[in-house]
């Protein structure tokens, strides 16, 4: 498996932002919102264009995440096509999907920030809240 955590940090420095949309906008990748009923999100590489597509309906929270996941596909699998349906969760056993999770969850939750939420005995739901993303993520980062 990559040092996906290594690419994160090189993306960030590089752009010096971990702010998905920024990322997204940086790095010329199209986004659209249509009203999915079963996908999420998804990622395609179309005539040497990367392009997301998101379900329109999503909440801010699973808005991020799910950019920040198909974000992941297009730097880690930049010529691959990646569905993210709805009844998938963070334990799929895809490779990809693993990987993309792994992106997004290095992207979105800072080591300091969360060794400091470690440190103040955040519960699993508090450090979600405080980073504005899904629990699955916070456990995923921690290893649990």
């Amino acid at each position: 498996m990559r040092d996906i955590k290594n690419i994160v940090e090189k993306l960030i420095k590089r752009y010096k932002t971990n702010n998905v949309y920024e990322l997204i906008s940086i790095l010329n990748i199209k986004v659209f919102e249509l009203p999915f009923e079963q996908e999420i999100g998804m990622y395609r590489f179309l005539k040497n264009n990367r392009v997301i597509i998101i379900s329109q309906n999503l909440n801010e929270i699973t808005k991020k995440f799910i950019l920040s996941h198909e974000l992941g596909h297009a730097i880690l699998h930049r010529k691959e096509n990646c569905f993210y349906l709805k009844h998938n969760t963070l334990s799929k056993v895809s490779s990809f999907e693993i990987e993309a999770n792994k992106f997004a969850a290095e992207l979105l939750i800072p080591d300091e920030e969360l060794n400091s939420c470690i440190e103040n005995n955040f519960t699993i739901e508090q450090a979600a809240q405080y980073f504005k993303v899904p629990i699955d993520l916070i456990k995923l980062k921690r290893g649990i």
